[in-house]
Parts: structure tokens; C-alpha cells; sequence
């Protein structure tokens, strides 16, 4: 896979991918999703969806051990775009074992030939993609997928946001705001917030600063951090080396807009250069504007080089 630059197209691949129709499923009540590379990006930001809409238990998983509870009536994903790799092979054996209704989403490798040699449900993504493009064909066959499975909505969901997400890429890739947040974290380590239904944007951010611009970066989630992280940042001298940026929402829990209201005043008072971008849209489409964002502003920094 490639890691050379960030994607324009993110909302023109999900919507390709879209375009290929995944067979009816059998009704899913829990499924595992196994992510493995750049994977979890597009996994954890099309899953903020079922958590929050759909009664199905779906878990993300980054290991080579499959629960205990997974069994017969489980459906397992297996999510990665080379297909090749020794934790991938053990996850398939095992869930092969116990009798799971397995489904693999890839471009091919050793993945893609036990897919096909079982007759499980192989979802094929194009070869030669960049790690980048790689996440929106990801997530076209994740909304597919799911809708297949029985998770109603997901897919009209997705194809409601589509031109929305298209008008903000066009609105922000080489704007001002781009060019602005750019220059901030230029030849700072930046740290990246946001609450559990954005770690998707999180983890973009991370994986483009340290695959594409070759530099250091932290992410977290809130309001875990504040149990730990709040008090360096406040009494360490060597703070001034970061930059922190806080993506925000209207999460729904008056509590946590509270929390990460408070953060974002209270980390300034200690001289702090904090950063708050706030994110528009449901739940469908907030997690992926972060993402889209995170493409404009690092391609920004590939353009300043």
C-alpha cells in the first residue's frame, strides 16, 4: 500500500464503492469487525453510526485473539486492504473454528484467496490504492454491508450526507482555514482531542502527520484525559512544544459538552496554544468532515515542502 499523500476524493470513493451492491445477509445481531492498517479509520467512523441508530452489537477489534463469546450466530469482519499479514491468517482460522459467518474486505493477498476458497462473503476494494483512498472504498462497502445485514438506514444515510461532504471538500481544500491550521501545527507536535464518537478523525490525523509529514503526534479521546493527561499539561515546562487541537461536536450528554466545554478554557489559562474546530452535521457526517479536513491541511504542509 501506498503512504504518499493525503486524498481529495474521499467522498467520490465512498460513493464508488457504494455503486456494488453487497447480497442480502442474514440478519445480524453481533458482529466483530477485526481492523487491521489504516482500516480502523474508516471502521471506526461508519460504526459511531450503528452505535448510536441500530440495536446490532458491533465491536471493533485490533488483536489476533477472537472472543470467547463469538460463536455460530456471530458475524465476523475482517477488514484490511492488503490481505496479508500472520494476525490476519489467525483470526480467519479461528473464526473459521467456531463456525462464524465470515466477511473480508480487502484488495486481495492471502486474505482474498481463503475468502474465496471457503465461499465466504468477499468484498473486493481496487488494487494500487493509497492507504488514503483505500479508507472511503472502506467505507462504501462497510455502509453496504451493514444495510445488507439488516441495520436499516445506513445506506440512505450515507447517500443523504454524500453532497454535503462533497460541498465541504470543495469549501475547505486549499481555503484559508486550512492554510490557517497548517501553519499552527508547521514544526509543532501536535496532540489531538475529540470524544469517542470522533476517534476516527483522531487517528486520521495521527496516521497523516506521522506517515505523511514524517513528524511526531499524539491523539486521545475526552474526557478520558482529564483523569491524567490535564495535569502535565498544566505544570510541565516543556508544554510549549505542542499544539493541542480539540475537535468538537453536540455529543447529545449535557455532562460531556461540559467536560470539553471546560477543556477548551480552561488549558488556555495556562498558556496553552489550543486549537477548537468544531464539526457540523449527524452523526454520519461529522466524523468524515474531520477526516476530510485532515486531508486539506496536511496536503497544505505537503504543498509548503
Amino acid at each position: 500500500m501506498k503512504f504518499n499523500s493525503p486524498t481529495k476524493f474521499l467522498p467520490e470513493n465512498i460513493r464508488s464503492a457504494m455503486e456494488t451492491p453487497v447480497p442480502k445477509q442474514r440478519p445480524a445481531t453481533a458482529i466483530c469487525i477485526f481492523n487491521f492498517e489504516s482500516s480502523n479509520i474508516a471502521v471506526d467512523a461508519i460504526s459511531s453510526y450503528v452505535f448510536s441508530c441500530s440495536a446490532v452489537q458491533i465491536h471493533t477489534i485490533v488483536d489476533r485473539d477472537l472472543p470467547d463469546w463469538v460463536g455460530e450466530t456471530s458475524d465476523v469482519v475482517i477488514a484490511s486492504y492488503s490481505g496479508d499479514s500472520p494476525e490476519i491468517d489467525e483470526i480467519y482460522a479461528q473464526a473459521k473454528a467456531k463456525g462464524c459467518r465470515i466477511h473480508c474486505i480487502t484488495s486481495g493477498g492471502n486474505l482474498k484467496r481463503l475468502c474465496e476458497v471457503d465461499g465466504n462473503n468477499l468484498m473486493l476494494m481496487p488494487s494500487g490504492l493509497s492507504n488514503t483512498d483505500a479508507t472511503g472504498y472502506e467505507m462504501g462497502i462497510l455502509v453496504n454491508l451493514f444495510e445488507a445485514m439488516g441495520i436499516e438506514g445506513i445506506k440512505d444515510s450515507m447517500l443523504k450526507v454524500l453532497p454535503n461532504l462533497i460541498a465541504y471538500r470543495d469549501e475547505v481544500w486549499g481555503s484559508e482555514d486550512a492554510w490557517k491550521l497548517a501553519v499552527k501545527i508547521n514544526g509543532r507536535i501536535p496532540v489531538i482531542y475529540c470524544t469517542g464518537e470522533l476517534r476516527a478523525v483522531h487517528k486520521r490525523w495521527k496516521m497523516l502527520i506521522n506517515q505523511v509529514i514524517g513528524k511526531l503526534a499524539f491523539s486521545g479521546e475526552l474526557p478520558e484525559f482529564d483523569h491524567n493527561e490535564i495535569v502535565s499539561w498544566t505544570e510541565d515546562r516543556n508544554n510549549s512544544e505542542f499544539v493541542v487541537l480539540i475537535f468538537r461536536i453536540k455529543t447529545g450528554s449535557d455532562l460531556l459538552d461540559h467536560i470539553v466545554s471546560t477543556v477548551t478554557q480552561l488549558l488556555p489559562e495556562y498558556g496553552l496554544d489550543v486549537e477548537v474546530v468544531d464539526l457540523d452535521g449527524d452523526v454520519m457526517e461529522r466524523s468524515i468532515r474531520g477526516i476530510i479536513l485532515a486531508d486539506a491541511v496536511i496536503n497544505c504542509l505537503k504543498e509548503a515542502e
